[in-house]
């Protein structure tokens, strides 16, 4: 990443006094007093900033007294993009302080919180160079860097910054010519690359749905033990965010990898022995009914405002009752969901678990050394068909139950189709998804909008029985459930537009086209 202001390198402090002594010779620069600051880097698990190009940094004087400012900057070339002074407390910037910057920052990282990525110490010695009308035409900083690891310091980087003016050319031609006759480096990185490559990070890189690279004519046993040990890497870069939990998003794509990871054996039967899986599909279900409530509790919380939304403004603030019991109920299960993560069961299942995706041994079933792109191909038509016979078999008076199985027939024919999709080209598998996806949505609004009207019962019987609660109370959460009604009658009508889309001839072509044809010589290479 090229800069906008030269950086140079120099190796050692010593060799970077001996060389701001040498510049001051050199040209009419005056000395200012030197600075010392400790930098906080910040951005969400998943990267959201840097995905943006852009860091959030605090910055804190430590030479003097209550000087402390949040910097949202570009990441290309640090940028400023707005500055403002920030409290000093760590766990009051992890909760986004209420300063100018919030309504900016929020839009991108909600759900998520903000992590302290690393700490840094730098020392600045600054130099400015003014004209006859005693007007600042440049700044040279010299400035010391040291890494906080481990609680303790590490030398990082010594460098020599040019800051021009703009209409001054000159002057910042002048000091660029010194330094290059110096022999000095020029900087290609940033602070805060250099950072993340002495400390192996790597923004950007988490993907909680990672893609898959499939060989057509792989055994089929190999294919699955690759798609369980991507969704066991997600599963692992959760797990202590998932105890710890900073933000919903932890649970949310712990919950996901697991429930990829239990399809995968449910759907792909024949690959392993019974006697071999039996066991993990047990504690995947397991931890499915764990994770269950935190995250419907979650998703409550997360959802509340929309709630409160939905009903009259005067009537908003008569759901504060509700909102409090879903913060005491959620409490609960966190609670009891971080003892079951550490839990000797959960130590045992992924002991087993590991041994199970590293070992290399031949599965002995018929299944598992069939070529894997048949075995897709024939699991994917199957499922798929499945799909289309149950929603036909849907009219105005089936019951919500009907809809409800739809909507788990067709998540398990996306989670088959995410699973292979490299084995087909993409601009293909394309047109088979959308139709699945808009049906999808109608589906899940459709049982989103059921399960929460039951939840609401309960949780008003809940309200009433633990204390007294107001009567207005009661009175908008009623309120709620009409809404949640009428919301789920309008997408069952959507229902039938959406799924004459998935079952088209069209698409119903392209599923059978896709899924028959044979593996191509050209496909492979």
């Amino acid at each position: 990443m090229l800069l906008k202001r030269p950086h140079y390198q120099i190796p050692s402090l010593t060799e970077a006094q001996s060389l701001l002594e040498r510049i001051k010779e050199q040209f009419p620069l005056t000395e200012l007093p030197s600075q010392h600051w400790e930098y906080v880097y910040y951005d969400t698990f998943d990267s959201r900033l840097f995905k943006n190009q852009q860091l959030l940094r605090q910055e804190t004087r430590t030479d003097v007294e209550d000087e402390s400012w949040l910097c949202w900057l570009s990441l290309t070339g640090n940028r400023v993009l707005q500055r403002g002074r920030s409290p000093v407390q760590e766990s009051v910037i992890e909760q986004l302080p209420s300063i100018p910057l919030r309504p900016l920052l929020e839009p991108i990282l909600h759900p998520r919180s903000l992590l302290s990525l690393f700490k840094i110490s730098v020392h600045q010695q600054w130099l400015v160079w003014k004209n006859k009308d005693e007007k600042t035409v440049l700044r040279v900083m010299l400035e010391s860097t040291k890494l906080f690891r481990e609680n303790q310091l590490e030398d990082l980087q010594n460098r020599l910054v040019i800051l021009p003016f703009r209409g001054y050319p000159k002057p910042s031609q002048q000091i660029n010519r010194f330094c290059r006759e110096e022999g000095l480096e020029e900087l290609n990185e940033d602070l805060f690359q250099i950072v993340c490559g002495k400390l192996e990070l790597k923004p950007g890189s988490y993907q909680p749905k990672p893609k898959l690279k499939l060989s057509p004519l792989g055994r089929t046993d190999q294919a699955l033990r690759s798609i369980l040990r991507a969704s066991t890497k997600v599963m692992d870069l959760n797990h202590q965010g998932t105890i710890e939990a900073p933000d919903t998003e932890f649970l949310h794509d712990f919950r996901v990898a697991c429930r990829r990871a239990r399809s995968a054996l449910n759907q792909l039967k024949g690959v392993f022995p019974p006697e071999q899986i039996q066991d993990f599909r047990d504690d995947f279900a397991w931890l499915s009914d764990r994770t269950g409530p935190t995250r419907d509790l979650d998703v409550y919380l997360l959802d509340f405002n929309s709630y409160q939304a939905q009903l009259p403004e005067e009537q908003q603030a008569d759901l504060e009752a509700f909102r409090e019991l879903l913060q005491t109920e959620n409490a609960k299960e966190q609670k009891l969901l971080a003892k079951d993560l550490q839990s000797k069961r959960y130590q045992k299942f992924r002991s087993n678990w590991e041994d199970f995706l590293t070992d290399q041994t031949p599965s002995t079933t018929t299944g598992g050394a069939a070529e894997v792109r048949k075995t897709a191909s024939r699991r994917l038509l199957r499922s798929y068909h499945r799909c289309l016979a149950e929603g036909k078999a849907i009219d105005h008076d089936s019951p919500d139950e009907a809809l409800h199985d739809l909507r788990k027939s067709c998540k398990k024919l996306r989670y088959l189709l995410e699973f292979f999709e490299s084995l087909w080209p993409a601009k293909e598998f394309q047109g088979i998804l959308k139709p699945l996806k808009a049906l999808q949505e109608d589906l899940g609004q459709f049982n989103d909008c059921s399960v929460q009207q039951e939840s609401l019962k309960n949780f008003g019987d809940m309200l009433a029985k633990q204390q007294p609660v107001p009567a207005q109370t009661l009175v908008a959460m009623g309120m709620l459930v009409s809404t949640l009604n009428q919301r789920q009658a309008e997408a069952r009508q959507r229902f039938q537009a959406s799924f004459s889309g998935f079952a088209s001839t069209r698409t119903q072509n392209r599923f059978n086209l896709l899924f028959q044809q044979p593996i191509l010589v050209e496909e492979l290479n």
